[in-house]
């Protein structure tokens, strides 16, 4: 019998390790465990705002540290920072979580449509982006509790700009499994955008949830996220 992995879990944009408070606990009622990192481009000062580069090093070497098999999950614009890491033998899996899952050779911005960024990007002279305000709630937690959703607005923080002129130097999805999880009522990366980069994972599956199921449904991606790490592949909606 193969051990039981632990989860990588890899923020996107604006976050930090706090979005996976109720996930964490969740998995571990279930006997895995799990580790969080926070990301260098992501914080409170913009002059120390890291890069897209940054955040690679800091999931590479974040897996390294962990003994036994590992399960990297990305969300958002995670997609893009556990797609630019190296990884040794002990990862098993690429999770991309309502992420962006860019190829080599490619900005993860370059898949936006042309023109303006969403508007929950709020482009800032300092070099950094902030959430608008009244943004949050509906890009990121439409189907959230409103006290949670209004406590995790609370927690967002500024990200760095230079993320976006980054290229991916090497997509580490061609060489490792991946599972792709489209959430089918997200506002923020819209489902069919989500199926374009779902095409290029080994699996995919469906999970009924707005852009932050961690906080939403806790439990149920719990579930999912084991029965992922088991090789349990249904190609079917979960919800």
């Amino acid at each position: 019998m193969r051990e039981m992995p632990t989860f990588l879990l890899v923020h996107g944009s604006w976050h930090g390790p706090w979005c996976w408070d109720l996930l964490r606990p969740a998995l571990e009622r279930r006997g895995y465990g799990s580790v969080t990192i926070d990301l260098p481009s992501c914080g409170a000062d913009p002059a120390r705002l890291g890069t897209l580069a940054d955040d690679a090093a800091t999931v590479s070497a974040a897996a390294a540290a962990i003994p036994g098999d590992v399960v990297v999950v990305g969300h958002s614009y995670g997609g893009a920072v556990i797609t630019e890491a190296t990884y040794g033998p002990n990862v098993r899996r690429l999770v991309y979580l309502g992420a962006f899952m860019p190829d080599t050779g490619r900005t993860f911005v370059s898949y936006l449509p042309p023109g303006d960024f969403p508007p929950y990007v709020g482009l800032r002279d300092d070099g950094s982006s902030a959430v608008p305000d009244g943004q949050s709630v509906p890009a990121f937690y439409a189907d959230c509790d409103p006290g949670l959703a209004n406590w995790a607005t609370g927690q967002l923080r500024l990200q760095s700009q230079r993320i976006f002129g980054h290229p991916i130097t090497t997509a580490a999805w061609r060489s490792l499994p991946s599972t792709y999880l489209v959430l089918t009522q997200d506002n923020a990366l819209p489902p069919d955008f989500q199926r374009m980069f779902a095409a290029q994972a080994s699996e995919v599956r469906e999970f009924v949830s707005s852009h932050s199921p961690f906080l939403s449904r806790p439990d149920d991606l719990a579930e999912l996220l084991i029965s992922i790490a088991a090789g349990k592949v249904e190609m079917k909606r979960t919800g």
